[in-house]
């Protein structure tokens, strides 16, 4: 038998907050009238023998006659000019990235304004020095290194400034 792992418990306030997050970042796909798929986040979800490796993003997103993202949609609050992510997580994105070959970005909701968003590809991030926080390895990302996105305005329309930037 393997050892357990020791989990943080997420408290039931930042659990309410990624769910509405989530719901929001849903409603935006609506509005925006792509087609989209839920990952669900039950256990069957990851192969057994990709579990602790893997993570699957939240979202599949088609854009049309070109292919697909996959988004992870985060309720993060801001520190120090910035976000922080788990490199544990950022790296079982990255490998979903990588064995999927589909870019994957992180859409982080700002907690003050739930019609802004910062968007980070996945991949930009892996490279990143990590440093010791509570415990866990992260990394400190810069609000602009990501894409702000304006939710008042389609998500065709964000991924076009973001083509224009990258």
């Amino acid at each position: 038998m393997s050892p357990r792992r020791f989990r943080r418990q997420v408290s039931p306030e930042l659990q309410a907050r990624g769910a509405d997050a989530e719901a929001s970042f849903q409603a935006w796909l609506d509005d925006s009238r792509l087609p989209f798929l839920y990952a669900t986040q039950n256990q069957q979800s990851v192969p057994k023998h990709f579990k602790g490796q893997l993570k699957r993003p939240d979202y599949l997103v088609a854009l049309p006659f070109v292919g697909m993202i996959a988004v992870d949609v985060k309720a993060k609050s801001f520190y120090e000019g910035g976000l922080i992510f788990d490199v544990s997580e950022i790296d079982k994105l990255a490998k979903f990235d990588e064995i999927f070959r589909i870019t994957t970005f992180l859409a982080c909701f700002d907690p003050d304004d739930p019609t802004r968003t910062w968007w980070y590809r996945v991949g930009s991030l892996t490279a990143r020095p990590p440093v010791r926080r509570m415990g866990a390895m992260t990394i400190h990302v810069s609000l602009s290194d990501g894409l702000e996105a304006d939710m008042t305005r389609p998500l065709q329309e964000m991924l076009r400034d973001l083509l224009l930037l990258s």
